[in-house]
């Protein structure tokens, strides 16, 4: 009995050891993506900006035009009466090792708040590590297409599975 609690014990530790880092990467994951999403709702930019991988910063013009973009927005938005509601963050998916780069697919859904109703997008975003998980970089694949993506992220794995665009819902708001 002795000798199978011996064998026994240091094959659970292992086993257990095996399963904690694909936990911890996805947690990982899932803790920048928070961060990344306040600092979107706050329109944070040096926050946010840390988030984007370096061949969509280039693709976009730069960190500059970037800002640019996401401060028209914010203004466009307060003009309008629109604000962020809710951001949702899944589970992300099986994440594969490709070109010293691990990845994923996210899936996310942002509610925003209109004059009208709500106005709810479901979406993916790919992550990329290109430090075996400590960092990750998010690229919403509703901003930036498939087709496009493999030409600015041309080692993107083939082995992702990527939905497809979901049409954005609009729930009318209520009136009493």
């Amino acid at each position: 009995m002795k000798r199978i609690q011996t064998i026994f014990f240091p094959v659970i530790l292992l086993l257990i050891s095996m399963a904690s880092p694909g936990q911890n990467l996805s947690t990982t994951i899932k803790v920048q993506a928070m961060d990344m999403a306040s600092a979107l709702m706050k329109n944070d930019f040096a926050t946010f900006s840390k988030y984007m991988h370096p061949n969509i910063v280039a693709f976009a013009g730069g960190k500059e035009k970037m800002k640019t973009k996401m401060d028209s927005a914010a203004i466009a938005m307060k003009e309008f009466g629109v604000s962020f509601k809710k951001y949702w963050i899944g589970s992300p998916g099986e994440i594969a090792h490709f070109k010293n780069q691990l990845q994923a697919v996210l899936p996310i859904s942002t509610t925003m708040k209109t004059p009208l109703g709500e106005l709810i997008a479901e979406t993916s975003m790919i992550v990329i590590s290109l430090d075996q998980g400590k960092n990750w970089y998010f690229i919403d694949t509703n901003v930036y297409r498939v087709n496009k993506l493999k030409t600015i992220l041309p080692d993107l794995s083939p082995n992702l599975v990527i939905p497809p665009p979901k049409q954005p819902q609009f729930v009318p708001e209520k009136t009493q």
